[in-house]
C-alpha cells in the first residue's frame, strides 16, 4: 500500500528553505495553502522557524512519528537523509533533487546508494527528480509538490513520468473547471513505478478516470496485468512521448530511462484495455467526460442545436469517428414539430433556432431520451442576448443530473459575461467544449471505451 505516500498524516521537508524562491520553501508554502491536515515538520540546521512552523536541525531530532519526508538537497548528501529517515522511522520519501542516474556513472552509483539504504530500513523511494504527489480529499488536503496549480476536489487522478507534462495536463483541467482527485510525478521512478501507482489509483473509490502520461514502461507485464484489471472497471487514458527518434532521445535525456519503440507500447497499451491519445488537449477534454457523465450503451448519437454551423461540423467528426447519427422515430418527429417553433428542423440534429427558449431545449432533451435508438445526447448551445440562457443551462443541468444518458456540450459564449449560465452548467456537472469538433471527440471517446469492453482478451 502507498498511504503514507498518497495520505501522509505527517511530512517533513529536508531542504526547508527560507528562501522563497527555493522548492524546498515552495513545497512547504504549497502545503499550508492548500490546507493540509497532518503535522509539518520543516527540517534545516540554520533555521528555527520557517513560514511560522518551527523548524528542526535533524530528521531525528521531530518529537513525533514521520510518514512522508521530502528530501530536497544535492544529491551527494541523499544516502546519509535517507539513513537518518530510516533510523526515524519514516515510511516513504519523496525525493526532490535531481542528479542520479539521469547524469551518468556518478549519478547512478549515488542512486544505488540510497535505495540500498532504503530497503534496509523498509521505506519506499518516489522519485528521484521529480514533482511529487498531490491529494485533493479534503480529509487530507497534500500538497506534497512544487507546482502552482491549485485544483479543486474532483474525479481524475493524474500519474505522469514528467513534471511538466503532469503539470501541463493538471492546468488543463483547472482552465477547463474540471476537479482532480490524486496526482503524481515519480521522475526516474526508482522504486514507486507508474505500474504500483495505477494499481493504487484503481483500488481508489474516489477515482473515475487514469489519466497516464508515459515515456517509458519497466516490466510491460507486469503494467498490462495491473492496467487490464483496472481498466475492467474504470477507464484509463494515456498518452505516449518518444515516438519519434528524437524524442526518445530526449526521453533518455529526461529521466535516464530508454523510450519504448511505438510499436511496442500501442501494442502494450491496447492489450491492457486504454485508449490512446496522440493530443494532450484531447485526453484532457475525453477525460472530463469520462469523470462527469455515464458511459453510452452505443454509438448512436441524437443531437440538438440552437445553430446551424456547429451542428454540421459536430455531424462530421462524429460519423469520422464511426459514430451514428439516426433518424428519429415518427413518433419523436411528430411529437417535436408540435411543441417546437414551426421554422425549427426536427430531423437529427433538431435544430431549435437561436430563438429557442428553455421550455424547447427540454422538450427536445426528453425526445432524445425517450428514444431507444439514441445512446447519447450532444448539444451545441450558443448564448444570445434575446433568450434566456440561465433557464436553458437549468433545463440542460437538470436532464443531466438524472444520468439517464450521457450528455455533452459544445458551449459557445463570452466565459467574462455568461458566468451564471455556466456555473449552472458545470455544478450540473455537465462537460462543456467551446469548439464542436472538441466536444465530439470527447464524446467519441466515452463510445471508444464502451466498444472496447467485449473486446478484451487479457
Amino acid at each position: 500500500m502507498l498511504d503514507s505516500l498518497f495520505k501522509p498524516k505527517s511530512v517533513a521537508i529536508i531542504g526547508a528553505s527560507v528562501k522563497e524562491l527555493s522548492i524546498g520553501n515552495r513545497i512547504l508554502k504549497n502545503l499550508i495553502d492548500f490546507g493540509y491536515t497532518g503535522s509539518i515538520y520543516p527540517i534545516n540546521p540554520q533555521a528555527d522557524e520557517i513560514q511560522g512552523i518551527r523548524a528542526y536541525k535533524s530528521i531525528l531530532d521531530v518529537p513525533g512519528e514521520i510518514d512522508l519526508a521530502h528530501i530536497i538537497i544535492p544529491s551527494k548528501f541523499v544516502p546519509q537523509a535517507v539513513e537518518d529517515c530510516g533510523k526515524k522511522g519514516v515510511k516513504s520519501i519523496i525525493i526532490n533533487s535531481a542528479g542520479f542516474k539521469e547524469t551518468g556513472p556518478e549519478g547512478e552509483a549515488i542512486e544505488k546508494d540510497f535505495l540500498l539504504r532504503a530497503k534496509k530500513y523498509g521505506i519506499r523511494i518516489f522519485g528521484p527528480n521529480c514533482q511529487g504527489i498531490i491529494n485533493t480529499d479534503p480529509n487530507v488536503r497534500a500538497y506534497c509538490n512544487f507546482a502552482f496549480t491549485k485544483p479543486e476536489a474532483g474525479y481524475i487522478s493524474i500519474a505522469a513520468q514528467s513534471g511538466g507534462v503532469g503539470e501541463l495536463i493538471h492546468q488543463g483541467f483547472s482552465e477547463m473547471g474540471i476537479g482532480t482527485r490524486l496526482y503524481a510525478s515519480n521522475g526516474n521512478a526508482c522504486d514507486v513505478t507508474i505500474t504500483e501507482i495505477i494499481k493504487y489509483f484503481g483500488d481508489d473509490a474516489g477515482t473515475r478516470v487514469i489519466v497516464l502520461y508515459i515515456e517509458s514502461i519497466s516490466d510491460h507485464k507486469a503494467f498490462i496485468e495491473a492496467a487490464k484489471k483496472i481498466t475492467d472497471k474504470k477507464p484509463v487514458l494515456a498518452m505516449k512521448a518518444g515516438r519519434t527518434g528524437e524524442g526518445e532521445k530526449a526521453v533518455y535525456s529526461h529521466t535516464g530511462s530508454s523510450a519504448d519503440k511505438d510499436i511496442i507500447t500501442d501494442i502494450i497499451l491496447e492489450k491492457a484495455g486504454i485508449l490512446v491519445f496522440k493530443d494532450e488537449g484531447e485526453l484532457c477534454r475525453a477525460a472530463a467526460a469520462f469523470a462527469l457523465q455515464p458511459l453510452p450503451k452505443g454509438n448512436r448519437v441524437g443531437i440538438i442545436t440552437n445553430t446551424g454551423g456547429p451542428a454540421i461540423i459536430a455531424t462530421d467528426v462524429l460519423i469520422d469517428s464511426g459514430l451514428d447519427i439516426p433518424m428519429l422515430s415518427e413518433q419523436a418527429r411528430d411529437y417535436l414539430i408540435k411543441q417546437l417553433h414551426p421554422e425549427a428542423c426536427v430531423n437529427n440534429p433538431v435544430d431549435l433556432l437561436a430563438t429557442g427558449l428553455s421550455k424547447h431545449f427540454r422538450i427536445a432533451i426528453e425526445a432524445m431520451i425517450n428514444e431507444d435508438h439514441i445512446d447519447s445526447i450532444f448539444i451545441n448551445f450558443v448564448t444570445p442576448f434575446f433568450v434566456d440562457t440561465v433557464s436553458i443551462a437549468k433545463e440542460i443541468a437538470d436532464a443531466g443530473i438524472q444520468k439517464k444518458k450521457p450528455i455533452i456540450c459544445n458551449l459557445m459564449t463570452d466565459k467574462s459575461l455568461w458566468t451564471e449560465t455556466i456555473n449552472i452548467l458545470k455544478d450540473a456537472g455537465i462537460p462543456c467544449y467551446s469548439f464542436p469538433s472538441d466536444a465530439a471527440k470527447a464524446l467519441a471517446a466515452l463510445v471508444r471505451y464502451t466498444g472496447m469492453q467485449p473486446e478484451k482478451k487479457l
